[in-house]
């Protein structure tokens, strides 16, 4: 679990809840964003993926990562 990844957990202003597989779902404007315990930041991680829904977020995250 990295350190950016904790803040999101911690921070009470994005209300993030758990996700599959011990990731983190929030909204990110109008999208939906999942991150994975990996993520360091949109530029230096593959562990993320947005969508309009919270479940075509959680299948785009599965998509990109396998998991």
């Amino acid at each position: 679990m990295t350190e950016e990844f904790e803040m999101l957990k911690n921070d009470p202003d994005l209300e993030a809840e758990n996700g599959p597989g011990g990731t983190l779902i929030f909204r990110d404007g109008g999208q939906f964003c999942v991150v994975g315990p990996e993520f360091v930041s949109v530029e230096e991680s593959e562990c993320y993926a947005f969508g309009a829904t919270r479940e075509e977020a959680i299948a785009n995250y599965a998509m990109k990562t396998g998991k």
